[in-house]
């Protein structure tokens, strides 16, 4: 295993190009995989990628589809642990 250096990772992370769509996408996937296995799913963001109001409304939608949502802010990113009772 080789790792990148942490300039790398930040000038990757600069011209990654994400959208909020692509996170959707990616979510929904971990979100089926981990029903399978009877767990919730942990979503982590990093805030300079996705706008906050971005955020709230992936919450706010996957709330209205009956997921239980817990959306933290924390200094260096996002959370979103997506669970059902």
């Amino acid at each position: 295993m080789s790792f990148i250096s942490a300039k790398e990772a930040k000038e990757f992370s600069t011209h990654a190009n994400l959208n909020i769509e692509q996170y959707k996408i990616r979510l929904a996937q971990q979100i089926e995989s981990n029903a399978k296995q009877g767990n919730t799913a942990v979503f982590t963001v990093l805030p300079k990628h996705l706008p906050l109001d971005q955020i709230r409304a992936l919450s706010a939608e996957l709330t209205q589809m009956g997921y239980q949502v817990r959306f933290e802010v924390n200094e260096f990113f996002y959370s979103l642990n997506v669970y059902w009772i």
